[in-house]
């Protein structure tokens, strides 16, 4: 998927987060800010979810990454491809991703890039 059609994903995501928001607050005129805010949460989590996957993945899916074996130092090889649930604060998401092997040591790598304290498998 190209930037534009990313782009027209998440405004479709942010435009159906916000009338649902409306119609949510259409139905609970009486409601405190912090009932307005638990509703926006979570879909404020789902929304960012999609704009950190799209940006986890900007730079390439890792399938031609050149990686070395953090274990032994061997070249490694691309083995396909796996999915990451990720976990954080500010949204979660699953990442699709190529994974490498190593044949030399038997470990395996998710490139691009280092794995955050709060990625989840």
């Amino acid at each position: 998927m190209g930037r534009a059609e990313e782009k027209a994903a998440f405004l479709r995501e942010a435009e159906a987060m916000y009338e649902e928001l409306r119609v949510w607050r259409d139905a609970h005129p009486e409601a405190s800010f912090d009932e307005m805010a638990a509703e926006v949460t979570p879909r404020r989590r789902e929304l960012m979810g999609l704009v950190l996957q799209q940006m986890a993945v900007q730079q390439g899916d890792g399938r031609y990454a050149e990686a070395t074996c953090p274990e032994c130092g061997a070249q490694m090889a691309a083995s396909g491809r796996r999915k990451r649930a990720v976990v954080h604060a500010e949204g979660e998401t699953a990442i699709e991703r190529a994974y490498h092997h190593c044949a030399a040591c038997g470990s395996g790598l998710f490139p691009p890039g280092q794995a955050s304290e709060s990625d989840a498998l």
